[in-house]
């Protein structure tokens, strides 16, 4: 049986401060940040309490529900985003699209488990990475990129994208390998600083 944290009605650890409550701070602020771009309803204290309200913390703290393939990693990213966007809907932030959840979704662990200690679980490998404007633009540019893949990441605008075309891409970079050995090996085409 993994690990299994309790959180408090604040979205704290019992009461006191953390090194797991620490990292989640700073996964909400990163996810938040990053998912902002021209979305000015959606306040970081909404994102905050929505990340909170899907269970995402609960389920990144127990490593036994953890999934432990790319179907069940699929379920798992639908069932949270679905329980984001619902959350920031009855908040009443406006424009929420999978596209936004998504980037949530993938900041956030991104954050907690492929940067930390658990980088190297199977869990690890199967999240998909964050999807925005400079990752999809340098997928397109990219030197050896199969032409399915630039094609499927052409003129997409993560902002609005909706669940189907999401995991189409999804879809075309798994059908392509871009997956493997682990999913975020694909942010080899993100930069921190345009070129």
């Amino acid at each position: 049986m993994g690990k299994k944290h309790r959180w408090g009605e604040e979205g704290t650890m019992g009461n006191s401060y953390s090194h797991l409550l620490h990292r989640h701070n700073f996964a909400v602020w990163a996810a938040a940040r990053a998912s902002q771009r021209r979305w000015g309803s959606a306040k970081t204290a909404l994102i905050k309490t929505a990340v909170e309200a899907s269970g995402l913390p609960e389920t990144v703290a127990d490593t036994a529900s953890w999934p432990a393939d790319k179907e069940a990693f699929d379920t798992f990213h639908r069932h949270h985003c679905h329980r984001i966007m619902q959350r920031l809907e009855a908040d009443g932030v406006q424009t929420v699209t999978y596209g936004r959840a998504a980037k949530i979704v993938a900041i956030y662990l991104k954050s907690m488990v492929v940067v930390g200690p658990d980088w190297d679980t199977q869990f690890a490998r199967l999240i998909h990475p964050p999807i925005d404007n400079m990752l999809l633009k340098n997928i397109v540019r990219g030197n050896g990129v199969p032409g399915e893949v630039r094609q499927a990441c052409k003129g997409v605008k993560w902002t609005v994208l909706p669940e189907a075309s999401y995991f189409r891409l999804i879809a075309v970079f798994r059908q392509h390998g871009m997956d493997k050995p682990a999913f975020w090996m694909l942010e080899r085409y993100w930069k921190v600083t345009p070129d």
